[in-house]
């Protein structure tokens, strides 16, 4: 710097300054920017070393950028001093606005610090503002350059030019660089952050890209059918989407599948299972309707899409043809009802329909059941009644082998024993409306139960 004392700067050194101040602003990096404040003070202030130390998470001041030796910058770059120390050194010497002077007549307390320096032994000054190499300037940096912000960094000069002790103007022109350097490191960091921000979040949407496109071949190549329907709103149940595979299925194409829901083109009978299975999510077995009208059995197993900021949107839905395994259900069920010669009801058939009867039957409150209770027409046609043994009984066993029922106008018996019939032949008898065969027939021989009571096999 030219000579302080003059009331007038020369105009070259304020544009020297200048072309500094800009330089600081158009370095892209934060590494960048802080060689640019360090080689700034050289070039635009005229001291001959510089280094810039940053505050780093932990509190600690790094020596992230040195200028004007590449001997100090070997000795002193990436060697970290504690906070404690620097707070020391911020606390003490001269106070020079925002600046820090420490004489070398104070400075000798610092020299066993964890701080890095470069400060060597000199002799004693000649004249009272002359620079000596164990002087130390400070110029704290501020976040967004305001006077008793937060700390993020300071700028250690030495060696000026003109081996004097900073003026007024050389002092004001350092704090209004450390303001300039302040604010460009804040903009550097925030332009690292964002850089940073915009490379997260292109990885991110390429991870989305990736995963919408795993989706849709899966939704679209699927073996079995899905779909995507709306969830809620005027248009709840619609269908959005659907692949091939349920396209095919029930033989509609994709461009008519969007204008039903599956309300739609469920059974009647259903249509209460679909509800549920859409509010609750989960799974549900019904019918759906083809394009010919026929229906098909298939297995939907609901799971809601839910979206993080609106909540639950759509609804997908698995689709899985199970007619074939309905079809031999029903195949086995009437195996095991029906006889496999005759094709008729089988023993177990009987007793099935024979316990729904009962169990559609009210108790009296004596034991026994209403015979006209029972009786669909209350006149007790087609009854039921328990005898002595325990035994179950219809009125048509009486008819079968002639005997004739328990009167029906006796509704206080609980019980009713029938007439044995004899193993002798006895005549064919009606049972009504068809034909028993005659007493030699097999099918209308006795049988005789566990507890020894012998009772007529109906025909």
């Amino acid at each position: 710097m030219e000579t302080e004392s003059e009331p007038y700067i020369r105009l070259a050194t304020l544009r020297q300054l200048h072309q500094v101040v800009a330089d600081l602003n158009t370095a892209r990096s934060l590494a960048d920017t802080l060689q640019a404040v360090a080689d700034g003070v050289i070039t635009g202030l005229g001291f001959e070393l510089s280094a810039v130390n940053l505050v780093r998470p932990d509190g600690d001041l790094v020596v992230a950028a040195v200028g004007g030796s590449a001997g100090a910058e070997a000795l002193m770059a990436g060697r970290v001093g504690s906070r404690c120390s620097w707070e020391r050194r911020l606390s003490m010497g001269d106070r020079w606005g925002d600046l820090r002077f420490i004489p070398y007549s104070e400075g000798w307390v610092l020299d066993d610090d964890d701080v890095p320096q470069w400060h060597t032994p000199g002799p004693a000054p000649r004249f009272p503002d002359e620079w000596h190499p164990m002087d130390r300037l400070f110029a704290p940096l501020y976040a967004a350059g305001a006077s008793g912000g937060e700390l993020i960094g300071v700028i250690s000069v030495d060696k000026p030019r003109n081996g004097r002790r900073p003026g007024a103007w050389g002092r004001e022109a350092l704090q209004m660089y450390a303001f300039h350097a302040a604010v460009a490191i804040g903009n550097a960091r925030l332009r690292g952050n964002m850089q940073r921000a915009l490379l997260r979040l292109e990885r991110e949407q390429q991870a989305l890209r990736a995963s919408e496109e795993s989706f849709r071949q899966a939704f679209e190549y699927a073996p079995s059918g899905m779909a995507i329907a709306e969830m809620g709103g005027d248009q709840h149940g619609r269908l959005l989407r659907t692949n091939d595979a349920l396209c095919r299925l029930l033989g509609r194409p994709a461009s008519a599948m969007r204008r039903f829901s599956f309300s739609d083109l469920v059974h009647p009978e259903d249509i209460g299972t679909l509800l549920r299975t859409s509010a609750e999510g989960g799974r549900a077995e019904l019918r759906l309707a083809r394009r010919d009208g026929s229906y098909v059995w298939v297995s939907l197993r609901n799971s809601v899409v839910a979206d993080a900021a609106d909540g639950p949107r759509f609804l997908l839905t698995h689709v899985e043809d199970i007619e074939e395994r309905k079809r031999h259900e029903l195949q086995l069920a009437h195996r095991a009802s029906h006889d496999s010669l005759t094709g008729l009801p089988n023993s177990a058939e009987l007793r099935a329909r024979l316990a729904a009867r009962l169990c559609a039957t009210p108790p009296r409150p004596g034991g026994g059941y209403d015979e006209e209770a029972a009786s669909p027409d209350g006149a007790g046609a087609g009854g039921v009644y328990v005898d002595a043994a325990g035994h179950l009984h219809g009125f048509d066993d009486f008819e079968c082998f002639g005997t004739p029922p328990p009167p029906r106008a006796s509704r206080s018996t609980a019980m009713c024993t029938p007439s044995r019939p004899t193993r002798t032949p006895t005549p064919t008898m009606a049972i009504r409306g068809s034909r028993c065969s005659s007493a030699t027939s097999t099918a209308s021989s006795p049988s005789t139960t566990a507890s020894g009571t012998t009772r007529a096999t109906p025909c």
